[in-house]
């Protein structure tokens, strides 16, 4: 029997681990990350750097992942996320490696750690405690530490504003305390229109939930920083809904993906598209969603576009972060899922563990 999403008790029920809470508590969360982010002590030298890396997997590396995104047209230095045990080459000295793991036990990420204590690179450690902690205090690096508690996907705050704070210490960011502000204000809106005690006759999130419901959620970022808050929502309905999905990016998925909606059809009627839109779209952009929508209308069970919210491009950009948490957590309500476990990521990490 499926949920009735207006019933809190019962998605209450299935959340025993308070992953609804952790959503609608995010504002509070941005705030407390900020100003963790700004009290870091970080040595005058780690300004004289040639490049930044931010080491990390899954929750803990999307934070880097949007900040490249959405900054890469003002940082001052080269800026690259790094998902994997080896690191790249150029990391040297000159290097400026923000290892970040929420656990401070992520096996990738401390592996990159070594790499790049070996190299002289300059490293912050990003964590709430763990071996990477032991780590950074032992070599005597900085240490920003961070709240736990919560799974890493839940705590996007922690592991995208600390790191926005301390570039901008650094100087490698303009300040971004007006963009804070607004960015507080829109995702508190958001909060108070798709909150779980809000019906589903005025909750666009429990409506789009229940529109994927039984589908396959396909997401498509509209160019920039959308294509990256796209992968997040792709993440959210993998991890909070245990529900396949999968996302990319125009204007690359017009140079292949749009042929592969001819065949098989009987599996493209099982998908729903979702696309995340920005008024600051080109324009030669916009044209390409549109005609995009036209040529697969008759493949797929149906089409959502959401629209960013807010002036600034902070703003903007985690209103649809934001919407994709809720949009997930409905739908592990519909799926009848309690939305915290990652079971299948803790047996690999157990089997990956007998290894030593």
């Amino acid at each position: 029997m499926v949920i009735n999403l207006d019933d809190q008790n019962a998605i209450t029920a299935l959340d025993p681990g308070g992953m609804g809470k952790a959503i609608s508590a995010f504002a509070d969360q941005c705030r407390k990350a900020r100003q963790i982010g700004k009290a870091a002590e970080i040595p005058d030298n780690y300004r004289d750097v040639d490049n930044i890396v931010v080491l990390g997997m899954g929750g803990s590396a999307i934070g880097g992942d949007l900040i490249r995104s959405l900054f890469e047209g003002e940082l001052t230095k080269p800026f690259q996320v790094n998902r994997d045990y080896d690191i790249p080459a150029f990391v040297g000295p000159q290097t400026l490696v923000a290892a970040c793991s929420y656990s401070g036990n992520t096996e990738e990420t401390l592996s990159g750690y070594a790499e790049a204590r070996r190299k002289g690179a300059k490293i912050i450690a990003f964590c709430t405690g763990g071996k990477l902690k032991e780590l950074a205090e032992a070599d005597g690096y900085p240490l920003v530490l961070i709240p736990g508690g919560l799974s890493p996907r839940a705590a996007l705050g922690y592991s995208f504003h600390p790191i926005m704070a301390v570039l901008e210490k650094l100087g490698f960011l303009s300040p971004k305390d007006r963009e804070f502000d607004e960015m507080l204000t829109v995702v508190e809106q958001i909060q108070v229109r798709m909150d779980v005690a809000v019906p589903e006759t005025e909750n666009f999130a429990k409506q789009l939930a229940r529109k994927v419901f039984g589908k396959l959620p396909v997401i498509y970022g509209a160019g920039g920083w959308r294509t990256t808050v796209a992968a997040r929502w792709k993440g959210q309905f993998n991890e909070n809904a245990k529900n396949i999905a999968y996302w990319n990016a125009f204007p690359e998925l017009n140079h292949n993906e749009t042929v592969g909606w001819e065949a098989p059809a009987e599996v493209n009627v099982l998908a729903h598209v979702i696309i995340l839109r920005d008024r600051e779209e080109p324009p030669r952009l916009a044209k390409r969603v549109e005609v995009t929508r036209e040529l697969m209308s008759s493949a797929v069970a149906g089409f959502t576009e959401i629209r960013a919210e807010g002036t600034s491009a902070l703003a903007r950009m985690f209103s649809l972060v934001y919407v994709g948490d809720f949009v997930s957590y409905y739908l592990s309500a519909l799926n009848g899922i309690d939305p915290s476990p990652v079971r299948v990521i803790d047996k690999l990490k157990a089997e990956l563990a007998k290894l030593g």
